[in-house]
């Protein structure tokens, strides 16, 4: 496999090139951003890993730690006394002409190394259906998925990628 053209870094919103990051959002992927930007998960701790190919933005990842439970509507899980967490995927996207190239995949990877260092118990997303590549790369990352149907009729698969276990 050739060696990666791309870096993989860390941001927030006092990155001095945040902006260039809402300008790969709003271009790639603008049904995201309200994922990004509004108050509810500005609740919990999150994490912008951004990819960089010759020196542009080209890819984004941002997720959250959080209970599992409330987003659902139920009482937050715990195992033998301990809140369970999840690290909840709630934007992510390639540019177009990046994709091919390992960008996703590292992402993803990225972002499953900083869920196990921060305890979470699984990752979770949620894409709705006709994402295809979204759907390849965590296939092959060892995603489950289950199908499921919003509220507003909206056909969708959430995955989920269990990183604690005790085994069988």
């Amino acid at each position: 496999m050739p060696e990666a053209n791309f870096l993989i870094e860390e941001w927030n919103e006092t990155h001095p090139r945040w902006n260039e990051f809402v300008a790969c959002l709003e271009t790639t992927a603008p049904e995201q951003a309200p994922f990004v930007f509004e108050g509810y998960y500005r609740a919990y701790p999150s994490y912008l890993y951004i990819a960089l190919q010759s020196n542009e933005v080209v890819g984004f990842i941002r997720f959250a730690v959080q209970p599992i439970g409330p987003e659902a509507k139920c009482p937050p899980l715990y195992r033998n006394g301990v809140l369970l967490t999840e690290a909840k995927i709630h934007a992510f996207a390639v540019r177009e002409d990046a994709r091919g190239q390992g960008i996703g995949t590292a992402l993803q990877r990225q972002t499953i190394r900083k869920a196990k260092e921060l305890g979470c118990y699984q990752v979770a997303s949620y894409s709705s259906y006709g994402r295809d590549a979204n759907y390849h790369i965590k296939l092959g990352l060892g995603f489950g998925a289950q199908p499921e149907v919003h509220g507003d009729n909206e056909q969708g698969v959430y995955f989920i990628l269990p990183l604690q276990s005790e085994g069988a």
